[in-house]
């Protein structure tokens, strides 16, 4: 069984998207509740699956699936934690207290990274697990050369990859922050600054 920790603003929607074609009746989402291929809601994760994706933190299910192959993705978490902003700004969640929070108090970037469930999230979904844990690793700034290397690591067909729930509004490859305010939201995030310069010298 794949066990793929859908890190939030790591590409996880359009990888989802692959893993689904590959797995098949075999694919199970984790989010919210467990739902199996159909959509169907389930109690428990389904005997049968082959590949559960979803919000979790790794070690939670792989400490009940041993023989589980990890795998997730990471970004450099100054342009995480920018797309998480503007993703909220633009579809608030309002069942979710850190969107709530967001729109009622108006705020900016920098005091939106400045919470506390949106600063080092990269590293709370690993929980007690490192990056040598994980058997892939994908970067979303290498999105394309990552995803050979899954294809190629895992011995699948490529598939076509969709390019899933993207800022529409974001024109350049980087997000347009100010050097204080990037230097900033680094600061905040050192644990995931340290696990995603991990992550790039094992890819």
């Amino acid at each position: 069984m794949i066990l793929s920790v859908h890190i939030p603003k790591t590409a996880g929607v359009s990888f989802r998207k692959v893993l689904a074609q590959i797995h098949g009746p075999g694919f199970v989402q984790y989010y919210w509740q467990i739902t199996d291929a159909w959509g169907n809601v389930c109690p428990e994760i389904p005997d049968g699956a082959t590949c559960v994706h979803g919000h979790f933190e790794a070690h939670l299910l792989a400490d009940r699936y041993p023989e589980a192959t990890l795998i997730t993705w990471v970004r450099d978490p100054v342009e995480r934690v920018a797309s998480s902003y503007y993703f909220r700004l633009r579809e608030p969640d309002w069942q979710h207290p850190v969107c709530v929070e967001l729109h009622q108090k108006k705020l900016s970037l920098p005091e939106y990274a400045a919470l506390e469930w949106v600063r080092d999230e990269m590293t709370r979904f690993l929980g007690r697990k490192l990056p040598e844990d994980f058997a892939f690793v994908g970067i979303v700034e290498q999105f394309d050369a990552s995803m050979e290397r899954f294809f190629r690591q895992f011995g699948v067909a490529p598939v076509v990859v969709p390019r899933e729930n993207t800022n529409p509004e974001r024109q350049a490859r980087v997000y347009e922050i100010s050097a204080v305010d990037r230097a900033r939201i680094l600061e905040l995030n050192q644990a995931d600054w340290a696990l995603y310069q991990s992550c790039l010298a094992r890819s």
